[in-house]
């Protein structure tokens, strides 16, 4: 739920227990979580002095710190906490309440975003990127912000340049479950009809040469990233609900989404409501839809490996990627917090790295498997977020990468397109091609890459493929 006023017989202890379900007198300042966060050096308040503040009931000195806005939700610090404390909602909670209470903002950007995040998906159910960032750039003072960028992007067909519309009705009577195994119910998530339309291209390309068959539930919602989980509880369930509300009256009972942030926010509106029983009853009224478990969400590449399996996959390879040296970048939230994502190697996990050896490349050993790119860090903060990416591809190109693997449209943008402001704004020079998981299955299982949208990069990965793998690669 929101935030309640804030009242004087209530601790600052109380309100983010009553808010979050947390307990942050449970810490006991390890400070694995700061010692894990890709950011606290930019921090005014390190995240276990953060808890220490919400135990001693600093309220000014919290509601008012750089810390809880330039938080990049990565999740780090509660899959590395010993007591489990999550974190990142202690910190959305803190936010909420700030503006509440009329604190001064000191990156007045971050707000600036989540309310126009927010009234784009109010005015067309979905996010529109174009809109938003124009939007963002004038009421930042910074009108001409990125446009460079936006050029470049629009050149390559990586810009939907007009909104969808959509609206919501609450579904009615919920058919029985269909078995289909040739296909499944799929999200995409508003970027990919938009920024990463060169990965949606390959989603379908790659799944339907193993006979995968998406099916995407009409009128589709935005799941809230990376704004709803910091404006209000409800609205953060709700909108993943409206849409698994949608997907279950198709009769499917299994969705998959190759945008880890959209799994994220699924699987934590799933938590949530299951955990909360007055939280359910809100979501309930909100979306017609009252929630119990018929519907299982998983990402695309677990889709991958758990249903298609990897003999299929290895056995549809006709062009192996031999000589193909990668790295296989899952970013934040794809697999933490374990407790939410169910994986068992959270901190280095395998699936991706699998896969990729099944295709015939070469995967590496490196150290930036899923340290944060810096998100949505890449509107609000963009030098933060230019720092955060540079030492991924630092550590890519130490270790001696032809390319990264990614399986995140936000991550992808950040390490691909930010390249040429790296190497102008930081010095940093590395011309290394980012892939989709999904397009180096493509090329090996022989489809063109122009299929594959491998022609919309702003890093053209064709001259390293052609090096590597040979004039038809």
């Amino acid at each position: 739920m929101a935030p309640s006023k804030m009242t004087n017989d209530k601790t600052l202890l109380q309100i983010v227990r009553d808010e979050t379900g947390e307990n942050a007198s449970l810490c006991y300042f390890c400070k694995k979580c700061t010692s894990g966060c890709p950011l606290s050096e930019h921090m005014d308040l390190a995240p276990h002095q953060v808890m220490r503040c919400i135990q001693m009931d600093r309220k000014d000195a919290v509601l008012r710190s750089k810390t809880i806005w330039i938080c990049a939700s990565c999740q780090t610090c509660v899959t590395r906490c010993p007591q489990s404390l999550d974190l990142p909602r202690m910190m959305d909670t803190l936010k909420m309440m700030a503006r509440e209470e009329g604190a001064e903002c000191p990156v007045p950007s971050v707000p600036v975003f989540t309310d126009s995040t927010m009234r784009w998906i109010g005015w067309t159910g979905r996010s529109y990127e174009p809109g938003l960032v124009a939007e963002m750039n004038l009421r930042t003072g910074q009108p001409m912000k990125d446009m460079a960028l936006g050029v470049k992007m629009i050149w390559h067909g990586k810009m939907k340049l007009t909104p969808d519309f959509v609206r919501y009705s609450p579904p009615g009577r919920r058919p029985a479950i269909q078995k289909d195994e040739s296909s499944i119910a799929y999200y995409p998530g508003c970027s990919l009809h938009s920024t990463s339309k060169d990965f949606e291209e390959s989603v379908h390309a790659s799944m339907g040469a193993l006979g995968l068959r998406l099916e995407e539930p009409e009128g589709w919602l935005c799941c809230g990233s990376s704004a709803a989980h910091s404006v209000s509880h409800v609205e953060a369930a709700a909108l993943p609900m409206k849409t698994l509300a949608l997907v279950r009256a198709t009769g499917r009972d299994r969705l998959t989404t190759p945008c880890p942030s959209c799994y994220s926010r699924m699987k934590t509106a799933i938590r949530d409501v299951e955990a909360d029983p007055e939280l359910a009853q809100q979501v309930t009224r909100e979306t017609g839809y009252a929630w119990d478990g018929e519907v299982s969400v998983e990402h695309l590449l677990d889709t991958v490996i758990d249903k298609v399996g990897m003999e299929k996959v290895a056995a549809a390879v006709k062009k192996p990627l031999t000589g193909l040296k990668v790295v296989c970048y899952y970013g934040c939230l794809m697999t933490r917090p374990a407790k939410l994502t169910g994986a068992k190697d959270p901190e280095y996990p395998m699936n991706m790295d699998r896969l990729a050896k099944a295709l015939g490349a070469e995967v590496l050993d490196w150290s930036y498997k899923t340290e944060c790119c810096g998100a949505s860090l890449s509107i609000t903060d963009t030098n933060l977020q230019l720092e955060l990416s540079a030492k991924i591809l630092q550590d890519a190109r130490d270790v001696g990468a032809d390319a990264v693997v990614a399986a995140c449209p936000l991550c992808h943008v950040n390490l691909d397109s930010r390249q040429p402001q790296m190497a102008k704004d930081l010095g940093k020079h590395f011309d290394l091609p980012v892939i989709y998981f999904t397009q180096l299955m493509g090329l090996a299982f022989g489809l063109e890459p122009k299929r594959l949208g491998l022609q919309k990069h702003l890093v053209d990965p064709m001259p390293t493929l052609r090096r590597v793998l040979g004039p038809e690669g």
